[in-house]
């Protein structure tokens, strides 16, 4: 049984995985596109091309036995859309006025924030494991946050509001995370799949009208060669094999695990940056990458989640 379970748990947790190598390219796609398009507008349109996959799903899926499709759960599944919403137009709008870089590792503090949050509404208390691994990855997220002097020897925090929009981002997301542990043991994947990139395209839209009207952010679109393929990466590959990835396999993860392997993004975005933006890190960032991926495995490796066993066994 054990055994079953490893094998399990490995899968669920690689598909996460696979879905926060993915989100960490679009930092660097979005980051590129931003001086073409306004930020909420890229949204917008990002999230239709995601809504028009999963539409297409919606009608051509047949419904399975046992799905609840009944007010209370459509409900729930917009709710999820709104969290949704809130946190990419957060990050989104953010990274206008910070780096690709910093957004990600800004964006990772949801590791820290989940398990708080989890506490607080849920009353769901980490393992020793995890709250271990939270605890190396906060220490990483400060040096990853930081920037260093001419001589790369000074440790000089800088905090702008750039990165205050970004860590709200981070709040956002991390209830996501808690609402879709439980969303998507009750609704099912065609419903919480099209209602969540559908309201996000349609308040981002709304918001890139209203900030243009009160002069906050200039309704801009230019077609430049990168825009093209950043709206396909950031539409078909992430919104919609992410959004399917961790609808479907995070239910069986629980949020403070899925949070701690979403902490590996702030890493890949950084990884993908240097090779395509030649944003680098200097030593104490390289510090806080370490902590970061060190935080991360000694969770997976000290964490036990009886939850997902016991959930496994009934």
């Amino acid at each position: 049984m054990k055994s079953k379970f490893r094998m399990y748990r490995f899968k669920n947790e690689a598909a996460l995985v696979l879905c926060t190598l993915v989100w960490g390219g679009t930092f660097t796609a979005t980051k590129m596109s931003l001086v073409s398009v306004s930020p909420s507008l890229f949204l917008g349109i990002r999230f239709a091309i995601a809504s028009l996959v999963f539409l297409a799903f919606a009608l051509l899926s047949e419904k399975g036995p046992g799905e609840k499709e009944d007010a209370p759960h459509i409900k729930a599944s917009f709710l999820l859309g709104l969290w949704m919403f809130l946190g990419f137009a957060c990050q989104t709008i953010g990274l206008k006025f910070t780096t690709a870089t910093k957004s990600g590792f800004l964006t990772g503090t949801l590791v820290v924030i989940t398990p708080i949050l989890q506490t607080i509404f849920f009353r769901r208390l980490p393992n020793t494991g995890n709250l271990l691994g939270v605890a190396v990855v906060m220490g990483g997220l400060v040096f990853l946050s930081a920037d260093t002097g001419p001589a790369d020897t000074q440790f000089l925090f800088r905090f702008d509001w750039g990165d205050l929009i970004t860590v709200a981002g981070a709040f956002f997301f991390s209830f996501y995370i808690l609402l879709m542990d439980k969303a998507s043991r009750e609704v099912s994947i065609r419903t919480l799949l099209l209602s969540q990139t559908l309201l996000t395209s349609l308040l981002s839209f709304l918001l890139a009208f209203l900030l243009d009207a009160l002069n906050w952010e200039t309704l801009m679109w230019h077609w430049e060669s990168g825009v093209l393929p950043a709206l396909i990466y950031n539409g078909l590959i992430s919104s919609v094999g992410t959004t399917f990835l961790q609808t479907k396999y995070q239910k069986t993860v629980t949020p403070t695990r899925a949070g701690l392997i979403f902490s590996l993004e702030p890493v890949f975005s950084a990884m993908i940056a240097f090779y395509v933006l030649d944003e680098r890190l200097g030593k104490f960032g390289l510090i806080g990458c370490g902590l970061v991926m060190t935080g991360v495995f000694l969770a997976e490796l000290a964490g036990k989640p009886k939850e997902m066993y016991a959930n496994l066994e009934k």
